[in-house]
C-alpha cells in the first residue's frame, strides 16, 4: 500500500512515525510549505515529499488530509479531480459536520472512481503517534479501517449519516477547547495580580483526585503550540451547534478568547518559527507564566 498525506505538520509526521515503525514503507507527502523543518521531519520517517497535490494523488493508493479546517474543503476539491480509481481519501482535519459532507460531495463528483471516509480525530495525536483513537463515517471508512488496522491504527467506524463523527468530535472540542479558554481568561487576570500559582493551587485542591489546576497547565502548554487550530475548532464548534439549531453563547466566546490569543501569539513569532502554527516552544517549567505575560502585553 501507497500512503500520501496530505500537509505533513506535527500530526501528520507522527503518524508517519509510528507507521513507519510498524512496517509501512512506501510513505508520501506534500505540503504547500517546504522549508528545512519539513524535510528534516519527513527525512526521519522516510517520507517522500512530493512537488503537488496531482504528484501525490498519483502516487498514493490512501490520501490521509491534515490540514487545516479552514483550508480542508478548498484543498480537497484541488486534490480531486487527479484521484484516480480506486484511491481512498480520508479527511481527519477538525471541520464542522456540514463541511466533512461537502468535502464528500467534492469526491463524489469530481472522483467517482474514488472512495471517501470522514474521520475525527479524538485526542493529541503526538503523544500516541499512529495509535491515536480516530472515529470514521462514510463510504470508505470500513476499507480505512481494513487498510491500517494490520499497522496498528485505533479506528472506529461510526454508524450514522456522513459526519457523524465530526459531531461527536465537535462535542468533544466545546469542553476541552472550551476549558481552555476558560482557563487562559482565568489565568490572564491571576497572573496580573500575581495570583497565577494560588490558584491553580485552589482548583487542585478542589479536586484533590483529579488536580484541574494541572489540567489547565497542560492545556495551556498546547495552546501555545497550536492555538491558531484551536480557535479554528472551537469555531467549527460553534458552527455545528448553530446547524443543531443550539445557540452557541458560550462556545462562541470561547472561540474568540482563543483567537484573540492566536493572534497575539502569532504577531510575537520569530520569523525562524514560521512552520510552526505560533512559533515557541513548550511551556514546562512555568513556561504558562510566561504565555500569559507575553499575551498581556501583546
Amino acid at each position: 500500500m501507497r500512503l500520501g498525506f496530505v500537509g505533513f505538520g506535527e500530526a501528520a509526521s507522527a503518524i508517519a512515525a509510528g507507521l513507519a515503525e510498524e512496517g509501512l514503507r512506501e510513505l508520501y507527502a506534500y505540503d504547500v510549505v517546504c522549508g528545512p523543518a519539513l524535510m528534516e521531519r519527513a527525512a526521519c520517517c522516510g517520507v517522500h515529499l512530493v512537488t503537488s497535490l496531482a504528484e501525490l494523488a498519483a502516487q498514493a493508493d490512501l490520501l490521509l488530509s491534515l490540514v487545516t479546517a479552514k483550508v480542508a474543503l478548498t484543498v480537497a476539491r484541488e486534490i480531486a479531480p487527479h484521484l484516480r480509481v480506486g484511491t481512498l481519501y480520508a479527511d481527519l482535519n477538525s471541520c464542522a459536520p456540514r463541511i466533512k459532507a461537502e468535502i464528500g460531495q467534492v469526491i463524489a463528483q469530481l472522483a467517482p472512481g474514488a472512495s471517501y471516509a470522514s474521520v475525527a480525530v479524538m485526542s493529541a495525536v503526538p503523544p500516541l503517534r499512529h495509535r491515536v483513537p480516530l472515529v470514521a463515517d462514510g463510504p470508505g471508512a470500513r476499507r480505512l479501517r481494513e487498510v491500517l488496522e494490520p499497522y496498528g491504527m485505533n479506528i472506529e467506524v461510526l454508524k450514522g449519516p456522513l459526519g457523524a463523527a465530526a459531531t461527536l468530535k465537535m462535542c468533544r472540542s466545546i469542553v476541552l477547547k472550551g476549558l481552555e479558554a476558560l482557563f487562559l481568561e482565568a489565568l490572564l487576570a491571576a497572573e496580573q495580580e500575581g495570583l497565577t500559582e494560588q490558584v491553580l493551587t485552589s482548583l487542585n485542591a478542589s479536586f484533590p483526585n483529579k488536580p484541574l489546576g494541572d489540567l489547565g497547565v497542560y492545556l495551556l502548554d498546547r495552546h501555545r503550540l497550536h492555538a491558531q487550530r484551536r480557535a479554528d475548532e472551537m469555531q467549527e464548534a460553534a458552527a455545528t451547534l448553530v446547524s443543531l439549531e443550539i445557540d452557541p453563547l458560550v462556545s462562541e466566546g470561547a472561540a474568540q478568547r482563543l483567537r484573540w490569543s492566536a493572534e497575539r501569539l502569532t504577531r510575537l513569532a520569530a520569523p525562524s518559527e514560521a512552520e510552526t502554527e505560533v512559533g515557541g516552544g513548550g511551556t514546562q517549567d512555568g513556561g504558562y507564566r510566561t504565555l500569559l505575560r507575553q499575551l498581556s502585553n501583546a
